[in-house]
């Protein structure tokens, strides 16, 4: 975070990480853009709400809107608890029951850097399958694909894999962008071996509808499609920060070979 800058000056840079003008950002907060000039350049000072306004018509992440209220010399609005607060306990129940109804398919669970916090059990057999007793990256989804190592050199389509997620990593970091920490994850990510010359390339050069997840385990190649869940409406940056992503397979020898590592390739019931 861009800590100890005025407000007026992290305003600015708001607005134009958004590509608005004061107009813009006026309409869509319903004030002038005298206002707003003079809110930049510290003539006016601001209220809570109408910071907690601006913050909105930014769209800016929670943890970003609280940054903007301190300041403006307000306390934060938006909690920020560590996963395993009490608080969040109906939360993580959800979480756990996710994860589980996704079984006999892999599901995790992320952080806004991509640390990997939960996992199911067919997540589990899946990379153990995968690197077959070779020593992988842990911790975090971004060095699983980008990363040299067993993981990354088993995806089939690891061009067109390694650049969807860079896409979706690029508008992360365009959304919460005085986040340095996130910043860091991407210049992390481009330095790793031929991603920076894949990061330059036209991503509107072969456009495809969905790009699955294909791995080579055994001899053999898998496939796997993936969506992404949030918590909506959430009031809390802890939990608006985090992405339960599930793998569905995307042909027969798949699901066939998901329901072999489960076992029985019986659903558990949750626990």
């Amino acid at each position: 975070m861009l800590l100890g800058r005025p407000f007026g000056e992290q305003l600015k840079s708001w607005r134009s990480a958004r590509g608005l003008s004061q107009l813009d950002l006026g309409l869509h907060a319903r004030v002038s853009a005298r206002h707003i000039s003079f809110l930049e350049t510290g003539r006016a000072q601001p209220s809570r709400e109408m910071v907690v306004r601006l913050a909105r018509a930014l769209d800016l992440p929670l943890r970003e809107r609280n940054t903007l209220l301190e300041q403006a010399g307000f306390a934060p609005l938006y909690g920020e608890r560590p996963l395993d607060d009490a608080a969040l306990g109906s939360a993580l129940d959800a979480l756990g029951f996710l994860l589980r109804a996704h079984d006999p398919n892999p599901a995790i669970v992320l952080d806004r850097y991509w640390t990997v916090l939960r996992w199911n059990r067919s997540h589990e057999r899946l990379v153990a399958a995968l690197v077959a007793g070779e020593s992988a990256p842990q911790g975090n989804a971004l060095d699983w694909v980008f990363e040299p190592g067993p993981v990354r050199e088993r995806i089939v389509n690891w061009s067109e894999v390694a650049g969807a997620v860079l896409t979706r990593l690029r508008r992360q970091v365009q959304r919460a962008a005085t986040d340095e920490r996130l910043r860091q994850v991407w210049d992390r990510v481009l330095a790793a071996p031929g991603v920076a010359e894949l990061a330059a390339r036209n991503p509107l050069a072969d456009p495809q509808i969905l790009v699955p997840l294909r791995l080579r385990i055994g001899g053999e190649e898998y496939a796997w499609v993936n969506t992404l869940a949030v918590f909506g409406a959430a009031g809390e940056a802890t939990l608006e920060d985090l992405v339960v992503e599930t793998f569905f397979p995307a042909d027969e020898p798949t699901r066939r070979f998901m329901k072999q590592l489960s076992g029985d390739g019986e659903i558990p019931p949750p626990a």
